[in-house]
């Protein structure tokens, strides 16, 4: 029937998550397969085959055998295979190693401490019912408990915890409800994984006191186990280290078989099944006895999919099997081999005890002469070890079924059922969340200026093949029945007709009589027996106002999809688009292809008219900025036709009147000529408003509008004007855009009014008078412009618009010559190098920079030659632009081009005429070869701006080959960029989407996430929707002010007013008015107790009170307490109104869309101040406005409430593409290589990525900023402390280090190799400002640390060699066989986790969302894995015991990761060392020591650096200045060498003398603050905010910042941390010059902080969302799938992911409500 496609009579409400018991499965399937070959010799289905016919068919020529029906009505049946012997089940093997691990094999009991068992077991039962808090009261509960009975009793456990747990149970109201919302999804994962972590490796059994068993799994197919050995520690044992692998197999080692495993767990389910039950909740069973069944665990049958799901896919003469069926067989064949092998084991009598014999009596006599061929294919000595051999091959084949990424040992892969599943081409994401359509057309696109805006131009061809389906009415079956006669080829005709019973009358092409005969019968009723309703349905064309979706990939934001009304274009083959809304789509007209998409429902089609309009789309949401604009062309038209001194005649002014208002109906009003004589005459500008007065609605009044034009008033200047006392140059001039009713008095209109751009006239119409007048304003425009420049202007650009005056040109010659001398002072200036250096010096310097480890000096030539072109670059643009054109604008052409905003900037014109500047890449200039040559014609290090990228060319005169080089390198740089960001800012985008795509706002105005829960109580804290907040600008009041008639009428303020009550709401800002007045200053602490005590303190004191204070307060205090608590009520109550608090915002008190005039308190601070303004201009004003200043407030309060954002609106998804779409525009790798006063910071994608997908605890450039406060002292002390926190590397203090390698000799042809190493320190004098250290503390350093490290680099260097091999040998303790378990995890079980533990790289790669050219980055992030390498956390069943993994997560402990990071570097460890000076852990100024300095102490020295290691030989250092030492090194002569003076320096660069924690560089920055003084602010790379807090006095620390999210979370909390990822959000976007509204960051903020914690966008966070389908159409579906399935998860459908995959309507926009059909 056709009523169920229209009228859905059954909806989904849930789905559950779950697993069908072995008794489930055997009910549902038909067959069992047991022959290994599915198809014969003739390639038709083998019978108990894979495609065994009772399956169902598998192509359209079968028949199921089960149900007899063809293949388009049989959906399939399941089959079975019987497995002969039992094996793990795949999805569930991870789980059941960690229930093995962590339960006794003896006692058959759970390791974990019982107290631990019945607080889960309580907690998740109160998870259920959605109590959250009692989680935490529980635990409290126990740990009470537990404090007052020492030793208390696993039962008197429980009952502590039943009793306050049944009573949560019964009382909670929400009842399963509250269960399903992310807070406590997160916290029933968090409990269950914890659990699974901590407490699943126990070293003994606490019940039976047995060892533990060390369990290993290997591939995913086996479990070996290791039994603990007999021996039982004493308790004085102490082990001193773990052991390896092969020590553990002192105890009995084995393979656990399934069977084993199987009856061990049933056991455990008999013992612990009360608690497992609901740790496995889901997979609940009803039939069963118990609640949970643990056969789960294990496989006795498999499950054989329906035929048609797997088909054969043929290729002319050949079949190709299904990857499916490839697997099952593989599985089939194995099954074979082992029934065969069991036969004749059986026969043999030889059966190991554990594996039941599946053979009966019959099968043993046919078994007799048994073929025994088989044997020689399976590996293994005797029968038992095959037996085991091929067990393990079965289970490895059963493993690929479901995942063949299990089996990592075998090479041809066919998709198992996780790859079906999971990426791009996985069910979820390429077929359940929609991909194709019907109803829908492609083609290219092409531009038409003639059709209106809000139209799309369809060919014929498209118009005869897309239909609608229109039910015939009384009224409309004249025009239907035309259609039907007129057929499927002939325009307006049909395709087909619907009957009322759902039968469909396909109407023949060639057939007249047959469409004459359907239509006649279009309103007679169908006869037969059960009469159907409705009526008959037409298939008609596309006409004309029909209404179609367009849509450009890539569809980045909401405006890449807009409806259009269609105009049928006869003779047209594309579809054509108007030039307005190319920036909308992002299109360019070179080939373009757009979609359109034909809606089918009246739902639909009402949708589309009236919300997906191309006229209701004018402004982006992003940041409200408008969309729409006309383009080129009409840019220079429009600015010639209005400017001054163009008229035209009777004549052609109404030509062009006619052209502008083509599709106006009824009369045209005309206005007065503006010259009577000598003939009439009528200007550009009277064009423009005749128009506009056209245009605006009837019932309108036309509108008032100042502004500005883009064309400055100085373009229009000629020459200098006389000056004038009182003049301003630019009111009334022609950049003064000025309409008064409708008209334009005066002004040009360029691109600032018709334009893209804000605040102009078209944005004006918009938002006075609404979406469809603003799109009449631009198609009039773009008709009018076009007429006028076909007509009568017409447009060229000639060489004389780019020449340049001879003398102008002498000029640039000269500053060019110039400019080529400026090299050598920019590499001076760089290196600080002194005037009188010689060239070869300083090209020897710049040789060092270039070729030095320490990029920084480079990067500073770098940064000065930079400076010295740019100035150069400058003088040139000045000399030739714009008077030293040959033509001056508005007679050049290009310049008109430019000016208007048509094409082109600026730059353009100056790289014509003038030159094309310094050639950046990657924000520096081109880089040097090896040789120190940019380019092989250049010498190397030449000092010459020419050679570093500096093009003094242009492009009128040419430029040379070299500078041509050069040019093409950044246009290269460009391209490479575009094609690599693409796909790094899409996998962005999508995790935002997939995250936040809940987000809607509900009927109460708050932003609820798709399971209720609130994210924001008002959207973007205050409400409103950002396209309508444009004009809630002060500067855009005096337009509503003088529009105030208009909008009163179109916004319905007074029905407004008469509905909606302001006291309230005013009455409550009063209040908030009255106590600010009183308070001026709001950081005063305020109480009653606290003025109370201030003002009797000196009566107090007075007293003189001795007493002894027990509780620590002093005698004064406790009688200041005891006279307050005897105060009468009314003198209390008194202060107490003193302290009253402020009252809260109005916004929070009063909805803003019940009660009017409740707005926030921003706004209102700028209506107050606005309001006086206004008032005080008004006054001195001649004429009197008829503007009350009530009606003013009135009026923005209105504009205000009006402003809201509407209920349904998707703002989640609204703020991920606000986000995605300019990341799209922002280059990838925006380096701002920092010089030496710069910080370096990480920008653009790859710190957006860090903040939102990664949310990482060690970010790349981590750095703190604090203002000095403004006092002399501080202002002093400030420098020491820079110097203080800098660290100082022993590289930056070492001249040079001399070595001399040598040889000797000695007695029994001992050789040695001897290295004597000289380091020579720069004197005090270069580094005393920067560092805070003196010499002799260097010589410290050397002699108690240095010479260590040198030790053991060069240890670790010859560890090849046998003089550093130790090898320990000792036997095994107990102890170490349980560490065993831990440590000595198998080789192949480690292949085995690969997948889980390996380094999880970008899952943009593993998504399939990647381009080819993210292969070789996957490798290389595996070497050195970034800012995604706490990516690593584990995934659910992986149980990394690592320390530094746990580091890895915790944010707390990162300040001490940090420092022990930079240790490593040069082989210092974490622990101080007691030897080392205090100066190296401790940062503080180091004080001069007071050691003796007589020869015994020299002596003394030079033997502790002896004694460091046998092969320091001999030492000695300057004894007078410290400024140098010697140490010799003698080594044994190694067949190993190396190059001894290399590892010196790289040691030293890295060897750090002295530093605070987590802190390595500190600059002093000079900046102006909000009140526009100038303040010093101290920038730290490296963070540590306690030490920061130290210096209170120097530093102002309540305006102290970081970029370190995490940091800021853990010190100041989650408030402060939202606030952070704003900024930095807001920061990266602020250096592309884009604009982000800030709502749209605040809610992203709230999104990823709403837990508590800062979380990220990615699939770990997406880990608590309460709908599992949402998560699994993200990423990593099968992980998901099986994670809902342990924990029978139930989806509610609520999230638009769950929506799409079963089809219903996705709960947001039009979708919030449902309609209600009035029945009378």
């Amino acid at each position: 029937m056709l009523i169920s496609k229209n009228m859905p009579w059954r909806r989904l409400q849930g789905i559950s998550f779950g697993m069908y018991s072995a008794e489930e499965l055997k009910k549902l399937s038909v067959k069992s397969i047991t022959n290994p070959r599915y198809l014969d010799s003739l390639g038709n289905p083998s019978a108990n085959g894979l495609y065994d016919l009772a399956l169902g068919p598998a192509d359209s020529k079968e028949v199921c055998s089960t149900c007899v029906q063809d293949f388009s009505n049989c959906s399939g049946h399941l089959g079975h295979i019987e497995l002969p012997l039992t094996v793990y089940n795949p999805l569930l093997f991870d789980k059941l190693y960690l229930l093995l691990r962590g339960s006794c094999l003896n006692c058959h009991m759970l390791t974990c401490p019982r107290a631990v068992i019945h607080l889960l077991l309580c907690q998740l039962r109160v998870l259920e019912v959605g109590a959250l808090q009692a989680v935490y009261e529980l635990e409290r509960i126990l740990n009470r408990f537990l404090e007052e009975n020492p030793d208390p009793s696993a039962s008197e456990i429980r009952e502590e915890l039943e009793q306050y747990t049944t009573e949560i149970v019964q009382n909670n109201l929400l009842g399963s409800q509250g269960a399903h919302v992310k807070n406590v999804c997160e916290s029933k994962s968090k409990l269950i994984a914890l659990f699974w972590k901590a407490h699943m490796n126990a070293k003994r059994c606490p019940h039976c006191k047995t060892g533990r068993s060390v369990v290993r799994k290997e591939h995913n197919s086996k479990l070996t186990i290791t039994f603990p050995a007999m021996v039982h520690r004493t308790a004085g044992q102490k082990d001193s280290e773990p052991l390896g692998i092969e020590e553990a197999q002192i105890g009995k080692r084995g393979y656990l078989t399934p069977t084993s495993a199987r009856e061990h767990l049933s056991a455990l389910w008999k013992n612990e099944g009360f608690f497992l039950n609901y740790l496995f909740s889901g997979m609940d069973d009803d039939g069963m006895e118990s609640r949970f069944n643990p056969s789960v665990f294990f496989l006795d049958f498999l499950v054989v999919p329906p035929s048609r799901y797997r088909p054969v896919s043929r290729l002319g003469d050949q079949m190709f099997t299904n990857g499916q069926t490839v697997n099952l067989q593989a599985v089939m064949k194995d099954v074979v081999l082992i029934r065969k092998l069991l036969a004749l084991m059986a026969q043999e009598q030889k059966l190991p005890e554990e594996v039941a014999t599946p053979t009966t009596d019959e099968e043993k006599d046919s078994l007799i002469a048994i073929d025994r061929s088989f044997l020689s294919t399976l590996p293994g000595q005797s029968l038992i070890d095959k037996l085991y051999n091929i067990w393990i091959r079965l289970q490895s084949h059963v493993n690929i079924v479901f995942d063949s990424e299990m089996d990592k040992l075998m090479m041809d892969k066919y998709p198992g059922i996780r790859q079906i599943l999971e990426k791009k081409e996985g069910l979820f994401r390429k077929h359940m969340m929609g991909k194709r359509v019907d109803y829908a057309a492609r083609s290219v696109i092409c531009p038409d200026m003639y059709i209106n805006t809000n139209e799309i131009g369809i060919p014929m061809v498209f118009a005869t093949k897309l239909t609608y389906p229109q039910p015939v009415t009384p009224w409309n079956v004249q025009e239907l029945r035309q259609a039907v006669i007129n057929g499927p080829n002939v325009h307006p005709g049909a395709s087909m007709v619907i009957n009322e019973d759902g039968s469909r009358t396909a109407l023949s092409a060639v057939d007249m009589t047959q469409r004459e005969a359907v239509a006649k019968q279009l309103l007679t009723p169908a006869t037969g027996a059960p009469k159907p309703q409705g009526t008959k349905i037409v298939c008609r064309h596309v006409k004309n106002g029909d209404i179609l979706l367009l849509n450009r990939q890539p569809t980045l934001h909401r405006p890449s999809i807009q409806a259009h009304r269609a105009r049928i274009l006869p003779e047209e083959k594309v579809l054509r688009l108007h030039y307005a809304n190319c920036k909308a789509y992002n299109a360019d007209f070179d080939g373009d292809e757009m979609n359109a998409h034909f809606p089918q429902s009246e739902l639909g089609r009402a949708e589309a008219y009236v919300l997906a309009c191309t006229d209701q789309q004018y402004l982006v949401p992003k940041d409200g900025q408008p969309l729409a604009g006309l383009i080129q062309d009409h840019m220079v038209s429009g600015a010639s036709m209005t400017t001054r001194g163009c008229f035209f005649t009777r004549e052609h002014y109404m030509e062009l009147v006619y052209r502008g208002l083509t599709d106006k109906v009824g009369r045209v009003k005309l206005l007065s000529p503006s010259i009577l004589k000598p003939f009439p005459l009528w200007t550009g500008k009277q064009v423009v408003s005749t128009l506009l007065i056209n245009i605006i609605p009837e019932d309108h009044i036309p509108l008032n509008l100042s502004g500005k034009a883009k064309i400055t008033g100085k373009a229009w200047v000629k020459e200098t004007p006389r000056s004038v006392p009182g003049f301003n140059p630019d009111s009334m001039c022609e950049s003064q855009v000025i309409i008064r009713e409708g008209e334009l008095l005066c002004g040009v209109l360029d691109k600032a009014h018709y334009g893209s751009s804000a605040y102009g006239l078209v944005h004006c119409c918009y938002e006075i008078y609404g979406g469809e007048t603003s799109g009449k304003v631009l198609t009039c425009l773009a008709r009018l412009f076009t007429a006028y420049l076909q007509l009568y202007r017409g447009f060229t650009l000639g060489v004389e618009d780019i020449l340049v005056k001879p003398k102008a040109d002498v000029k640039r010659q000269r500053i060019i010559e110039e400019s080529t001398h400026c090299g050598p002072q920019a590499v001076r200036a760089a290196l600080n190098l002194p005037e009188a250096a010689s060239y070869d010096e300083v090209r020897g310097k710049w040789q060092d920079a270039h070729l030095g480890k320490d990029q920084r000096d480079f990067n500073m030539i770098d940064l000065k030659f930079k400076e010295e072109v740019n100035h150069y670059s400058n003088e040139i643009n000045k000399a030739c632009m714009p008077f030293g054109l040959h033509r001056q604008f508005p007679e050049n052409s290009l310049q008109m081009m430019v000016q208007s905003g048509a094409k082109g900037s600026t730059v353009n014109t100056m790289q014509i005429s003038c030159l094309l500047g310094q050639i950046e890449l990657e924000g520096r200039r081109p880089p040097l070869m090896a040789s120190g040559k940019s380019l092989p014609c250049f010498e190397p290090y030449e000092f010459t701006p020419r050679a570093g990228g500096f093009v003094t060319g242009r492009f009128l005169t040419g430029i040379k080959p070299p500078e041509f080089f050069f040019h093409c390198m950044a246009g290269r740089e460009g391209l490479v960029d575009t094609a690599v960001k693409t796909s790094r800012s899409g996998y962005l985008q999508r995790c935002i989407i997939k995250h936040l795509e809940g987000l809607v706002v509900q009927y109460d105005l708050t932003v609820r996430d798709s399971d209720g829960s609130v994210v924001q109580f008002l959207y973007g804290e205050d409400g409103l929707d950002i396209p309508k907040t444009q004009f809630l600008q002060p500067k855009q009041f005096p337009f509503l002010a003088s529009n105030y008639e208009v909008i009163m009428k179109s916004q319905h303020l007074h029905e407004v007013l008469s509905r909606a009550d302001p006291k309230k709401a005013l009455h409550h800002f009063r209040a908030i008015k009255k106590w600010q007045s009183k308070h001026p200053n709001t950081l005063l602490r305020r109480g009653a107790f606290l003025s109370y005590s201030q003002k009797i303190q000196e009566a107090v004191k007075a007293l003189k009170l001795e007493s002894e204070n027990r509780n620590g307060r002093s005698p004064g205090t406790q009688e200041m307490l005891r006279m307050w608590y005897e105060l009468d009520e009314e003198s209390r109550r008194k202060y107490q109104k003193k302290a009253a608090a402020c009252p809260d915002p109005s916004l929070s008190v009063w909805r803003p869309d019940i009660y009017f005039a409740s707005v926030s308190e921003t706004f209102e601070t700028k209506v107050d101040d606005y309001s006086q303004e206004w008032a005080a201009q008004t006054e001195k004003s001649y004429e009197k406005s008829e503007l009350s200043l009530d009606r003013l407030r009135t009026l923005l309060q209105l504009k205000w409430q009006r402003s809201l954002c509407e209920p349904g609106e998707a703002v989640g998804l609204l703020a991920a593409q606000s986000i995605g779409e300019p990341s799209t525009q922002m280059t990838l790798n925006t380096f701002h290589f920092a010089g030496r006063g710069e910080m370096n910071v990480t920008l653009g994608i790859p710190r957006l990525r860090e903040i939102l997908m990664v949310a990482s605890a060690n970010i790349k450039t981590p750095m703190m900023s604090v203002p000095v406060l403004n006092t002399k002292k501080a202002l002093k002390r400030v420098k020491s402390l820079k110097k203080q926190l800098t660290r100082v590397c022993l590289g930056e203090v070492l001249q040079k280090i001399d070595v001399q390698e040598s040889f000797c000799m000695e007695e029994k042809q001992n050789k040695f190799q001897v290295y004597q190493l000289r380091f020579q320190f720069l004197p005090h004098a270069y580094y005393q400002q920067e560092k805070c250290l003196r010499p002799e503390d260097i010589l410290r350093f050397m002699e108690t640390r240095f010479f260590k490290l040198l030790m053991e680099s060069i240890k670790k260097k010859n560890n090849k060699a046998s003089a550093f091999r130790n090898v320990n040998t000792r036997r095994a303790t107990q102890r170490d066989l349980d560490n065993a378990g831990e440590l000595g995890r198998s080789r192949g079980e480690q292949e085995g986790d690969e997948e889980e533990e390996g380094h999880i790289v970008d899952a943009e790669a593993e998504e399939g969302d990647a381009d080819a050219s993210d292969a070789k980055r996957k490798e290389k992030q595996e070497e050195e894995v970034d800012y995604e390498s706490e990516e690593e956390e584990e995934r659910e069943g992986e149980e990394n015991d690592d320390e530094d993994m746990q580091e890895e997560r915790n944010p707390h402990r990162e300040g001490a990761r940090k420092t022990q990071e930079q240790d490593e570097e040069v082989g210092l460890g974490t622990e101080e060392d007691p030897s080392l000076p205090a100066l190296l852990t401790q940062p503080r100024k180091p004080t001069h020591s007071q050691e003796p300095q007589g020869p015994e102490a020299m002596e003394r020295r030079v033997q502790a650096v002896r004694e460091i290691h046998p092969f320091i030989d001999d030492y000695q250092y300057d004894t007078e200045e410290s400024l140098w030492c010697q140490v010799t090194v003698k080594l044994p002569l190694m067949k190993i060498n190396f190059d001894m003076s290399s590892l010196v320096v790289s040691l030293a660069h890295g060897a750090v003398i002295y530093a605070t924690k987590g802190i390595t560089r500190c600059l002093l920055n000079e900046t102006t603050n909000n009140k526009n003084e100038k303040e010093l602010v101290l920038n730290t790379e490296g963070i540590n905010l306690p030490e920061l807090f130290k210096y209170a006095e120097v530093l102002d620390l309540r305006r102290l910042y970081s970029n370190d999210i995490h940091a800021i979370a853990n010190t100041y909390g989650i408030e402060a941390a939202l606030r952070v990822i704003e900024k930095e959000i807001k920061d990266v976007f602020a250096v592309y010059g884009i604009a982000v509204d800030p709502r749209h960051l605040s809610l992203v903020a709230d999104y990823m902080c709403f837990e508590g914690v800062y979380k990220p966008l990615n699939r770990f966070g997406i880990r608590s969302n309460s709908s599992p389908l949402q998560q699994m159409t993200f990423e990593t579906s099968f992980q998901f799938l099986k994670q809902a399935t342990m924990l029978g998860s139930h989806d509610e459908l609520r999230s638009p992911s769950a929506c799409l995959v079963v089809g219903k309507v996705v709960r947001g926009g039009t979708g919030l409500f449902e309609l209600k059909q009035p029945l009378r």
